[in-house]
């Protein structure tokens, strides 16, 4: 449920412009990097995919010499699998923050309150995204430190003392 916002009438004088401006060209400067490491994930994924096998016997406990364990194949094939589904989930947040650096920075240059209506969108949706993911990983941490203390309790309580 989305809350509903009265217009105020608020002005952007020239040095708020001037700092959403700069904010957008760092924005864009980090979103360019965020899709350097997104293309090295993607290449990754489709070399992990590619070659997987033959990184199964690069396990410890595989054998040196000898055939490589029916599974350890598929471990490539299952990271490079992940990280290619990964890679598609954050192209999302890539685009919205470039609709947030490319929008504000055309409002700031033409005064359009269209574009920085839009600029501003995509940042709203870039920051929700990282805030259900923050979310996500908090319940997932959660978990892990309950099942931790469990696992704990258990060894400790199951030797004699």
């Amino acid at each position: 449920m989305e809350e509903e916002i009265k217009t105020t009438g608020m002005v952007v004088d020239e040095t708020m412009k001037a700092d959403l401006l700069s904010s957008a060209k760092w924005a864009k400067f980090l979103l360019v990097l965020y899709a350097i490491g997104l293309v090295i994930l993607f290449a990754v994924g489709i070399a992990m995919i590619v070659l997987g096998e033959k990184f199964g016997a690069c396990f410890p406990g595989a054998p040196q010499a000898g055939p490589v364990p029916p599974c350890a194949g598929n471990v490539g094939l299952f990271i490079g699998i992940f990280y290619l589904v990964l890679g598609l989930i954050m192209l999302y947040p890539l685009v919205k923050g470039f609709q947030f650096a490319n929008n504000t920075k055309a409002a700031c240059l033409t005064g359009s309150e269209e574009k920085l209506a839009r600029g501003f969108a995509g940042m709203r949706s870039y920051l929700k995204f990282y805030g259900i993911l923050a979310i996500i990983a908090l319940i997932i941490y959660a978990i892990i430190a309950i099942l931790g203390v469990i696992g704990f309790a258990a060894m400790h309580g199951s030797c004699p003392a």
